[in-house]
């Protein structure tokens, strides 16, 4: 289960859906702005009608880190929900990262920004390493940060120590 109640005002909600599966996108909208170039936001499903995808550059607009070297001037986010891997042992198979990954590089490629977060539900097992999921999806960089890889699912299954499927990479 879910619940958001008493969103503050300034959050905003982007939203994908694909068959029945929908992720939503929060933000603080009075820090971040939708970029308005054309192809920074690409919304889509990562297999025919089902696991839907977000992909959008945000612009900073929050002049309180203005000319700080450590102020973020624009970041591309993703908010994604994988496919289940076709195999124990194989998991993202091109077929099912290349729409995410095609869109994740219109974005790049329109908004001229090179720093990306993934927020996703990966559904990958505990041995599949961040910076492998990193790699397939092709953002610019060599270093990858990542939350720490916990035990997690979105049904109750008892939490098993190989599935560490909720990350957050960048």
């Amino acid at each position: 289960f879910s619940n958001l109640t008493a969103i503050p005002d300034q959050w905003a909600r982007l939203q994908s859906t694909c068959g029945r599966d929908r992720v939503d996108l929060l933000y603080n909208a009075s820090r971040w702005r939708n970029s308005s170039l054309g192809g920074a936001g690409q919304v889509g499903c990562m297999i025919s009608e089902d696991r839907p995808f977000i992909v959008q550059a945000f612009e900073r607009i929050d002049t309180a880190t203005e000319g700080s070297s450590d102020a973020l001037d624009g970041v591309v986010v993703i908010g994604a929900h994988f496919p289940h891997p076709s195999r124990f042992n194989e998991s993202l198979s091109d077929d099912l990262v290349l729409p995410l990954r095609l869109a994740l590089q219109t974005v790049i490629e329109a908004s001229a920004t090179s720093e990306v977060v993934l927020i996703a539900d990966t559904n990958e097992f505990t041995g599949t390493s961040s910076d492998l999921i990193k790699i397939c999806l092709g953002p610019p960089g060599n270093t990858t940060r990542s939350s720490s890889l916990e035990q997690t699912c979105c049904f109750d299954n008892g939490f098993p120590t190989w599935g560490a499927y909720d990350r957050i990479i960048a």
